[in-house]
């Protein structure tokens, strides 16, 4: 998506414009762009796909100051959410006020399909059944 000379984020860039949806923050400093945000809005959520910042500024947290600018911007405009997407990054939560676990939906078209969705599924119950097992590291000693 992000390759360089990729038409992807071009063409879904595109998309979202010409549905009306694409919403774009720019941070400039003496009519240099310092920072970028390609965001959508969508059922009074606006919704933040990217933002990059030039480094060279990186001191000066271009990036936190362009989200803290667009949070502002969709408040403003009476939108009710601001959804950071998915991805663990530390600002999100800093920011946010509540987090949705994601879940995955898998398919198998033929016999390697089904063999390899066994695997994964028991590999997810064998790291789920370690968890449980553990012994709790702040329970007190006896």
């Amino acid at each position: 998506l992000f390759d360089e000379g990729s038409p992807v984020l071009a063409a879904l860039i595109s998309v979202l414009a010409d549905l009306g949806l694409l919403r774009i923050f720019v941070l400039e400093l003496d009519d240099t762009i310092v920072a970028v945000s390609i965001n959508f809005e969508q059922h009074g959520t606006m919704m933040a796909f990217v933002t990059t910042y030039d480094p060279e500024y990186e001191r000066a947290s271009p990036g936190m100051v362009l989200m803290m600018d667009y949070i502002q911007w969709s408040f403003d405009r009476g939108l009710a959410t601001v959804d950071f997407l998915c991805g663990g990054e530390d600002f999100k939560r800093r920011f946010a006020t509540q987090s949705v676990t994601l879940s995955s939906m898998m398919g198998a078209r033929g016999l390697r399909g089904h063999l390899a969705a066994l695997a994964d599924q028991a590999s997810h119950r064998s790291k789920s059944w370690r968890t449980r097992r553990q012994p709790n590291a702040e329970a007190p000693d006896e």
